[in-house]
């Protein structure tokens, strides 16, 4: 090389030296990505679509996440730290943002009056409770005074020593009567023990009026006042001594313990502590009443918000007032939402009643509002002339006439869901469809009324 030549690498490197450091360092080529590759942005947009169409079919519910979803989390988050201008990126972590709080589930602003009926509840449990208290100590104290009733019912008077004359027709009360858990057959008859084989036994007597009488009552009263009356909760039972009895105190049809004597008991009343008195009532033809009952409807009518479902209704409306008549206690409501052909037998009466009580204990521990949706209706028979036929828009008053004439009668059939959120705002399970029918000129009517909400 020349001396002219090595003058100028030399001048070329001296100049290069002397230049400032960012402007070296933007002239030098970019050595990393100005944004996410199509590789790892279309795999985590596939994640992220498969995670948004689960959150779809669970309709609301929530979702614990998965391994699946929380590896499209955490690529997602890789994503934005690495490439947090990226709009792509910021696109894709809006929609999981999104995605995660849709995983705890729909929620909603309760309004301030979506929790009155509980309170309602408790006014009513109360109101007959009180009545309950003064039955039971007038009763109390009328077998006090009768002088028939046992000082202590253990230990019960020995059956070999106690003259039958000074225990039969004696009344006892028995605490701590537990049905149906001590409930056992044994020579064909039915009872209930109270006692162990230490303190002594009675029987109970469960075949008769005598039983049903008081117990149907306070069937009656858990239907229709408070349903909050478990079973197999400890209740106080007071009865008539008619004689002795040596059995097996075991339910099943393998007796593996002892037989024991015991007095057997016919029962007259029950008190459920803090709830309701029941007694038997021979001359009654239901066998018995619970405190409070003769003026039961008179009671609960005050606080009834509606009265009678209107010949006009809607689908939608006859599910809301369906929805209070549960609420507010209104079996003869109730009924009447519910299509005539689904009660029309003891048999259909009876699984309303069932059914009547399950949306009882839904509505008081599950879920305390519900939001109906819009109906769709649908001609099952007949012709459809509503404004939306398309069919009946080229058509004369005349010829729609003509064709009335010639079609039946109209059956139309609606679909609706509804959805249900608890006390805490939150949905509880997944929205329900609900059915209903209406005939020729009269109204709507529900016909899954079994479906919970």
């Amino acid at each position: 090389m020349g001396c002219a030549s090595r003058l100028a690498a030399m001048l070329v490197g001296a100049m290069v030296a002397a230049a400032p450091a960012a402007s070296w360092a933007a002239a030098k080529p970019p050595t990393g990505k100005e944004g996410p590759g199509k590789l790892e942005l279309s795999g985590a947009e596939h994640r992220m679509d498969n995670f948004e169409e689960k959150l779809k079919r669970m309709r609301g519910q929530p979702l614990k996440l998965g391994p699946l979803e929380t590896e499209t989390l955490k690529r997602i988050w890789a994503l934005k730290e690495k490439f947090p201008d990226d709009p792509k990126v910021q696109e894709l972590f809006d929609r999981a943002q999104k995605a995660v709080m849709a995983s705890k589930g729909e929620t909603t602003d309760l309004p301030e009056d979506a929790l009155a009926y509980r309170e309602n509840q408790k006014k009513l449990t109360k109101l007959f409770f009180d009545l309950a208290e003064k039955e039971w100590a007038a009763y109390g104290q009328k077998l006090t005074d009768s002088g028939k009733l046992l000082r202590r019912a253990f230990p019960p008077p020995d059956h070999k020593e106690a003259p039958a004359e000074n225990v039969l027709g004696k009344y006892v009360l028995l605490e701590k009567f537990t049905y149906p858990s001590n409930q056992f057959m044994d020579v064909g008859r039915e009872f209930c023990f109270v006692g162990t084989p230490s303190r002594g036994f009675y029987y109970v007597v469960l075949s008769g009026r005598a039983w049903l009488g008081p117990y149907e009552a306070v069937k009656r009263y858990r239907r229709f006042i408070n349903n909050d009356v478990p079973e197999g909760m400890a209740w106080t039972l007071v009865g008539k001594i008619t004689g002795s009895d040596l059995l097996v105190p075991q339910a099943g049809e393998q007796k593996t313990l002892a037989a024991h004597w015991g007095w057997t008991v016919e029962p007259e009343a029950i008190y459920v502590p803090e709830r309701t008195f029941a007694v038997a009532s021979p001359d009654d033809e239901r066998g018995g009443t619970f405190a409070g009952e003769a003026k039961m409807e008179e009671t609960k009518s005050a606080m009834y918000s509606i009265k009678e479902v209107p010949k006009d209704v809607t689908p939608e409306r006859l599910t809301e007032i369906y929805i209070t008549a549960i609420k507010e206690k209104n079996y003869p409501l109730y009924l009447d939402c519910i299509d005539p052909n689904r009660r029309s037998t003891p048999i259909a009466r009876d699984l309303c009643m069932y059914h009547w009580e399950w949306h009882q204990q839904r509505f008081a521990s599950w879920y305390c509002l519900v939001k109906v949706g819009t109906a769709k209706i649908r001609v099952v028979q007949g012709l459809d002339t509503s404004g939306d036929s398309i069919e009946m828009r080229f058509l004369t008053p005349e010829q729609i006439a003509e064709i009335k004439k010639r079609a039946g009668e109209t059956i139309l059939d609606a679909e609706l869901t509804t959805q249900a959120f608890d006390d805490k705002g939150k949905q509880y399970g997944s929205p329900k469809p609900r059915f209903f029918k209406k005939i020729g000129d009269g109204r709507w009517y529900i016909i899954n009324f079994a479906q919970p909400f």
